[in-house]
């Protein structure tokens, strides 16, 4: 690599908060930031999400709860906040139509956490087959099918929040998850049961 590519790719990584000063000058320690190898390559990426916890107007991350509730009811769904098991939020579905919840992960002490889970279940007479999961997880990038102990199909979205998205993302997300439980609703023969 010559040394004024080093020197671009140490300022891009200076700007972007991934890079020291000193680790531009050496050879190895560009190479070595690049390659994960180093446990703690810089200080902001260490963090599992401080700087999630307040950030700015129009994004969203798992720390604002109140607007990921926000996006949720502007999406036509009706949602209570509460507490899961492990001390983090927990959000459900009171819609009789589309009952589900958002599960927090990836959580410090209940709180700062990086990313959340829609998972909805459907209890049906003599649950579904595996093919018909398997047909379902082959077609679509969006939404896991899988089945419990029962056999009863269940659908589940998880989304990265770390470092925050645009709520106009966000309310697109909620947008796909209000699609996919119609979608798999009909494809599991929901309204034949």
């Amino acid at each position: 690599m010559k040394t004024k590519d080093i020197l671009f790719l140490g300022a891009v990584l200076l700007l972007s908060g991934g890079l020291t000063t000193a680790a531009c000058a050496n050879d190895s320690t560009l190479a070595k930031g690049f390659s994960g190898s180093d446990p703690q390559p810089a200080a902001a990426n260490t963090s599992s999400g401080g700087d999630d916890a307040n950030p700015p107007d129009g994004i969203v991350t798992a720390a604002t709860v109140d607007r990921i509730v926000k996006a949720l009811e502007k999406g036509g769904f009706e949602v209570e906040v509460n507490k899961a098991d492990s001390g983090a939020p927990l959000i459900e579905s009171t819609d009789a139509d589309n009952p589900f919840s958002i599960h927090f992960y990836d959580c410090t002490d209940g709180k700062d956490c990086g990313t959340i889970q829609f998972i909805s279940g459907w209890n049906m007479k003599n649950g579904i087959s595996s093919v018909t999961v398997e047909q379902w997880n082959s077609d679509k990038i969006w939404g896991q099918a899988y089945r419990d102990k029962d056999k009863d199909p269940w659908l589940a979205m998880t989304v990265d929040l770390r470092g925050g998205v645009t709520e106009a993302n966000f309310d697109d997300v909620v947008a796909k998850w209000s699609d996919l439980l119609d979608e798999f609703a009909k494809f599991i023969g929901w309204n034949n049961n």
